[in-house]
């Protein structure tokens, strides 16, 4: 599929009209330049060895030691911060802190995920994005 801006009504309608004519003709062109039967199957890739950043909002207690504690479970499982943001005070005596870190493997971040969320400083499971980069 390719998406985009199109080249309008006419010309799309006259590309369109000359594929069916190929086809009605017989001339058939692989979609890919390549034969699907000579197309090598692709290897998944494994999500958990994925190298990125990411994007963690997390709702805490305001009590001291709660972002030593979420250290702690970065720091044990290699996982870098580039920036710590701290909310003020809301009704219920939650605030929101955001992270992002630097490149982790997705693996270490889930586990850390994990032990962050288990925390009884932690309110709500942690919401966690990933952050890719388009070159």
């Amino acid at each position: 599929t390719y998406e985009g801006r199109g080249a309008g009504a006419g010309p799309t309608a006259s590309a369109v009209a000359a594929d069916i004519v190929d086809i009605a003709r017989g001339r058939l062109s692989p979609t890919f330049g390549i034969p699907a039967d000579q197309l090598k199957p692709l290897e998944r890739a494994v999500l958990g060895e994925h190298v990125g950043s990411y994007y963690v909002r997390l709702m805490v207690r305001d009590e001291p030691g709660v972002i030593a504690d979420i250290s702690a479970a970065l720091r044990d499982e290699r996982v870098s911060l580039e920036a710590v943001i701290q909310r003020s005070r809301s009704r219920n005596d939650a605030v929101p802190v955001v992270l992002t870190t630097h490149d982790t493997i997705e693996d270490s971040m889930r586990r850390a995920m994990a032990r962050i969320g288990a925390l009884n400083s932690v309110m709500e499971e942690p919401c966690v994005i990933r952050i890719e980069e388009l070159e």
